[in-house]
């Protein structure tokens, strides 16, 4: 997935225009036949959902290995697949030590929506942490 980074490092004017709007799908659209290449040996990718876990209410911002990471950056695992079209389902599979949700995304190509169902389903079924009562 190098072609998403330096897609994502390729500086951009700061207002669209119509041809550097078309410009920029025309560019997504090849990232996106790139990866749906790159997807016909791994139909299903199982990505972290963020940065983090699941947080409280009203945080914005963390300390993750003495880093600051701003909310939207935490974010920037789904931020790639929606560009994309991909469908995508995040599915909780453990807990932090404060006992947050750590969730898994399942990702699959466009139209495969039944494929990351399925998929999902699955890994809810086998993570039963979130069904167990509290101590």
């Amino acid at each position: 997935m190098s072609i998403i980074r330096g897609a994502a490092e390729v500086s951009r004017p700061s207002c669209h225009t119509a041809q550097t709007l078309l410009d920029t799908w025309i560019e997504r659209d090849l990232v996106r036949i790139e990866v749906f290449e790159q997807m016909e040996k791994f139909p299903v990718l199982l990505c972290p959902v963020a940065s983090i876990p699941a947080f409280r209410h009203g945080e914005r911002s963390w300390q993750v290995e003495g880093k600051k990471v701003d909310y939207l950056d935490s974010w920037s695992y789904c931020e790639w697949f929606n560009l994309l079209g991909m469908p995508g389902a995040a599915v909780p599979v453990t807990q932090s030590a404060e006992g947050l949700p750590i969730g898994v995304q399942v990702v699959a190509r466009s139209r495969e929506e039944e494929l990351v169902s399925s998929v999902a389903h699955v890994i809810e079924e086998q993570c039963s942490w979130h069904r167990q009562p509290p101590i």
